[in-house]
C-alpha cells in the first residue's frame, strides 16, 4: 500500500450479504513496490477497489472492482464506498488536481474517472439505470457515474427514509459542501464551490454531460472546516428531537453538526434568521458563527456510523479513539433506562421497546434445503425487545389466488433477525416466498407496503395464518433449474 500524503487505505464497506459470503470491499493505494511505503520515488500502481473474502481470521481472494487513477495527486483520492439502495456500491474518488472535463472545463481532457461518485454492480459494472448510460458505448466511462464536478469527498450516506444520497465535499479555503446527490448531478467544480449566487463564474461554465443537473448546496462553510464523516441519526437514542437530523464531523475543528431537513427530506432548514441563505459565516473564528456544533473535541473525525445498539459511533484519526454517542445519564426521565426519554418512548416502562417498528428493509436468502435467511434487524431503531414473525407460502398457489390465502406461519417470536428453513426444496415449477415483520411492546409493523394504500399483504397484518414448518421474506427462492 502506498501512503503518502491523502493515499493509504481509504475506504471499506461489507456487502450486503456479507453473513452469507463474506464479502469485503477496500478502497486503497497499491504500491507498485509491493510493500508498503510513502515513498516519493515510487509512482503506485493506482486507486482501486477490491473485493476480498472474510475466512474467519484474515481477508483472501482478491478480486479487482474498480482501477482508479492515482496521479498526479498525491491529494484528493477520496475513497468513501458504500451500498446503497437495490445493492448498488457507491464509490468517490477526489479530482486528483486534474483540470478536465469532469473538473467542468469544457474544452479540458475527456472523462477519466476522477472527481466523480460512481454507481456500479458487486462486480464493478455499469447499472442500467445509470443517469448516462450509453447503451451503445459500452465502453464510455460516463456509463458508471452516478455524478461529477466532484473536488473531494470523504463522507457519503444514504436517508434511511428516503433512499437518498447526500455527501460532505471539502472547498479548497472557501465553501465546504453538504450535498443531496441527485442522479446526474454536477458539483460544480472547478468553476463553482459553494452556492452558485457567491461565485464569480456560473452555471454558463460548466461542462455539461447530456442528463446532467447542477444543483445548489444544501448547506455551505464560508471558511474551510474540512466536513468528513456523515450519517443520519436512526435512532430516538440520540434525542427525541434528533431522529432523522443529518450529522456531519469535521477535520479542522473536531466538531459535530446537526442539521434538520424539511418534511419531504429533499432540503435541509434552519430556523436561525443567519442561516437563511445556507451559509455559515464563520470568518475570522473557523470553528464558531453562526452554525452551532452538536459535540466537539473528536479531534480529526473520519467516519460516523450508527451501531446496532442506536448509539452514533465517531471515529478520531488524532486521538486514535471510536467514541459512543448516546444520551447523559439523568439528563431527563428515563424509567425503563433505555435511554431513550420518557416523553419520546411509546413503552415507557419497558426497556425493550422505544419506538414500534418500520417495515423490514432488505430479507436475504442463500442456499439449496436448508436455506438460510436473514433480515435488517430493527433493534437499534425500535429496541433491543423486537421480535420477527415470519410467513411464507408457495409462489404456483399466490399465482392462482392473487392474494396470500395459501399462506402460513412459519415462525412467531423470533428474537434474532435470523433462520434457517429446513423445508425440502420447492415443487418443480414453483418457489417459497417470505414475507417478515418486527413486533415489539409498541406495536408491530408491516408485512410490506407500509401506506394507507391497500394491499393483498394487509391481511396477514390483520390476523396471522395458520401455522406451517419456515421462515419467510418478501424474496423468492427457487428450485434451481425448474423455471
Amino acid at each position: 500500500m502506498h501512503f503518502s500524503s491523502e493515499r493509504g487505505l481509504l475506504g471499506i464497506a461489507t456487502d450486503p450479504d456479507f453473513p452469507h459470503n463474506g464479502y469485503v470491499y477496500l478502497y486503497y493505494t497499491e504500491s507498485s513496490t509491493g510493500a508498503d511505503t510513502s515513498s516519493g520515488l515510487s509512482t503506485p500502481f493506482g486507486n482501486r477497489v477490491y473485493r476480498y473474502t472474510w475466512d474467519g481470521s484474515m481477508l483472501v481472494n482478491p478480486f479487482l472492482i474498480l482501477p482508479l487513477p492515482v496521479t498526479p495527486g498525491p491529494n484528493h483520492d477520496g475513497g468513501v464506498i458504500a451500498f446503497g439502495p437495490r445493492d448498488a456500491l457507491f464509490v468517490v474518488i477526489g479530482d486528483l488536481n486534474r483540470n478536465g472535463k469532469l473538473q467542468n472545463f469544457p474544452l479540458g481532457p475527456d472523462p477519466d474517472d476522477t472527481g466523480v461518485i460512481f454507481r456500479v454492480d458487486r462486480a464493478g459494472q455499469p447499472l442500467p439505470d445509470n443517469p448516462f448510460v450509453d447503451p451503445a458505448d459500452p465502453a464510455n466511462p460516463l456509463n458508471r457515474y452516478f455524478a461529477y464536478g466532484v473536488r473531494n469527498s470523504f463522507g457519503l450516506t444514504f436517508d434511511p427514509f428516503t433512499g437518498d444520497l447526500w455527501d460532505t465535499e471539502n472547498g479548497p479555503s472557501t465553501f465546504d459542501e453538504v450535498n443531496r446527490i441527485i442522479p446526474g448531478f454536477n458539483s460544480g467544480w472547478e468553476q463553482i464551490m459553494g452556492p452558485d449566487s457567491l461565485d464569480p463564474q456560473g452555471e454558463g461554465d460548466l461542462w455539461v454531460a447530456p442528463g446532467s443537473k447542477y444543483v445548489d448546496p444544501q448547506f455551505s462553510w464560508a471558511v474551510t472546516v474540512a466536513p468528513t464523516g456523515i450519517a443520519f441519526a436512526g435512532s430516538r437514542v440520540l434525542g427525541c428531537g434528533h431522529l432523522g437530523d443529518l450529522l456531519v464531523g469535521d477535520n479542522n475543528c473536531g466538531q459535530l453538526y446537526s442539521f434538520e431537513l424539511n418534511p419531504a427530506r429533499d432540503q435541509l432548514v434552519f430556523t436561525s434568521g443567519v442561516l437563511q441563505d445556507r451559509v455559515a459565516n464563520n470568518s475570522p473564528s473557523t470553528c464558531s458563527g453562526e452554525m452551532t456544533e452538536f459535540g466537539s473535541g473528536f479531534g480529526v473525525i473520519t467516519d460516523l456510523e450508527n451501531g446496532p445498539d442506536g448509539r452514533l459511533y465517531v471515529v478520531s484519526l488524532t486521538l486514535g479513539a471510536i467514541y459512543r454517542i448516546g444520551p447523559r445519564a439523568g439528563a431527563f426521565p428515563d424509567a425503563d433506562l433505555d435511554g431513550v426519554a420518557d416523553a419520546c418512548d411509546c413503552a415507557a416502562s419497558n426497556p425493550g421497546a422505544f419506538e414500534a417498528p418500520v417495515e423490514v428493509p432488505t430479507i436475504r436468502l442463500s442456499g439449496a434445503a436448508p436455506t438460510t435467511l436473514g433480515w435488517s434487524s430493527q433493534a437499534g431503531t425500535a429496541g433491543s425487545g423486537t421480535t420477527y414473525t415470519l410467513v411464507s407460502g408457495e409462489i404456483s398457489a399466490l399465482r392462482a389466488d392473487g392474494g396470500f390465502d395459501a399462506s402460513c406461519t412459519l415462525a412467531d417470536g423470533l428474537a434474532a433477525p435470523e433462520m434457517v428453513d429446513t423445508r425440502p426444496d420447492p415443487p418443480r415449477g414453483s418457489g417459497y416466498y417470505y414475507l417478515v415483520r418486527a413486533s415489539n411492546a409498541c406495536g408491530a409493523g408491516t408485512f410490506g407496503n407500509g401506506t394507507p394504500s391497500p394491499d393483498p399483504r394487509d391481511v396477514l397484518d390483520i390476523s396471522l395464518p395458520l401455522a406451517c414448518s419456515g421462515p419467510e421474506a418478501s424474496v423468492v427462492r427457487t428450485n434451481p433449474g425448474q423455471f
